[in-house]
């Protein structure tokens, strides 16, 4: 069987690159009779570990010029129409028998507006039936509800596909039921998202780097610090609190902050550091390779996943629960479920600081539980059991 496995965001920033890494890794471990071919983005070319040495792996790159339109400023919907005809040509090229999407979601409409050469699966990240209001407004519930009405009706015209043979949702069985049934389908699928063990950087210790007191709590936010992040709302929670509470905690942020989000997030802090001047507050404003995240994420106390309008799984709580930290989590979507049902930590609402601040209080001043079940959420979850579902591999 020859199956190619696709991925058009292999970069240095975010998650899709850790996928990558792990399925080549996992395939060298592991001979098998049937071939994969990678099929990525012009940009992975740069990475020095997407490569391979089993013989049965091969890795190719679309070309500048058929990635074009991803750079061109062409709508969504018009630039997925030109890279899935060539997607569909790699697919006949290669005589594939299936293709695997590693990111489905932005082909949905091309999905079912074409013809493939192959059977066809994919990962989904943002499936329609998490998408809540962001308040209580008649304006949010209004544009909740027409924007969960627009994804349904996308995901439905994806499965009109008679090739689409699985469509894999992380973590969440609840809308794989909801959406199995709505859509009168089987094809919505159960995939762990994966913890992933990387080593640790060496010599990093960030008390020392940071100058931070082995009294205070460290609370950690972590990523591409964008709006999602929340790290706004993390820091006017935290100016909620006494100066003795301040005093006693660090927010470490660390992760390239977007550019449209810079001006928003510097104000705030800003603001923080004039109301609170006893909190203390670092930035590590770059991308981290895998063994400092190891290393931030081991030697902080608290790691936040408080998110906003975000309901889908994240790769942070799987690091937190391996490094036995407990998290401050999104009560909403996926998140908060994984949260509550593992005893992770606490949740709140990331629109609210009230919450957030009553939250860090708890973690400052109480001895917790938490996290309760880490070590079992990272069994369920380990990279083979990912792997093996999504390849299939037996």
């Amino acid at each position: 069987m020859r199956i190619i496995i696709c991925d058009i965001y292999v970069r240095l920033v975010g998650h899709n690159l850790g996928h990558i890494q792990n399925i080549l890794r996992f395939l060298e471990k592991n001979p098998s009779n049937d071939e994969y071919i990678f099929l990525l983005n012009p940009e992975a070319q740069t990475i020095p570990s997407v490569k391979t040495t089993a013989p049965n792996v091969k890795i190719i790159f679309f070309t500048e010029e058929e990635f074009a339109p991803f750079n061109s400023g062409m709508s969504i919907v018009k630039s997925t129409q030109i890279i899935w005809k060539h997607i569909a040509r790699y697919a006949a090229d290669y005589q594939a028998n299936k293709v695997i999407m590693m990111m489905l979601d932005m082909f949905q409409h091309t999905v079912g507006s074409s013809r493939f050469p192959c059977q066809l699966s994919g990962i989904m990240f943002n499936p329609y039936t998490r998408v809540i209001a962001q308040d209580s407004t008649l304006r949010a519930k209004q544009k909740s509800t027409i924007t969960k009405a627009r994804k349904l009706f996308t995901t439905w015209w994806m499965c009109r596909n008679t090739q689409l043979k699985k469509v894999y949702i992380f973590n969440d069985r609840e809308t794989i039921k909801n959406m199995n049934e709505t859509l009168g389908s089987k094809i919505f699928t159960y995939l762990p998202d994966p913890v992933y063990d990387y080593p640790t950087r060496e010599g990093l210790i960030i008390r020392e780097k940071y100058k931070i007191a082995a009294h205070k709590k460290i609370l950690l936010a972590f990523g591409f610090i964008d709006a999602k992040k929340n790290v706004v709302n993390l820091l006017r929670a935290l100016q909620l609190l006494s100066a003795e509470d301040a005093a006693n905690i660090c927010l470490l942020i660390v992760g390239k902050i977007h550019g449209e989000h810079h001006a928003t997030l510097m104000q705030v802090f800003e603001e923080a550091k004039s109301v609170r001047p006893e909190l203390q507050i670092e930035f590590e404003s770059r991308f981290v390779d895998d063994d400092e995240m190891e290393a931030y994420v081991g030697q902080s106390d608290v790691v936040s996943v408080a998110y906003i309008n975000f309901f889908s799984s994240s790769g942070v709580i799987g690091l937190a629960a391996r490094h036995n930290k407990p998290v401050l989590a999104t009560k909403f979507g996926v998140v908060g479920d994984l949260t509550r049902e593992y005893g992770l930590g606490i949740t709140v609402d990331g629109f609210v600081p009230e919450e957030i601040k009553e939250a860090m209080l708890t973690f400052l001043k109480t001895k917790n539980a938490y996290p309760e079940r880490a070590s079992v959420f990272v069994k369920n979850h380990s990279s083979d059991n990912f792997i093996r579902t999504l390849l299939e591999f037996n």
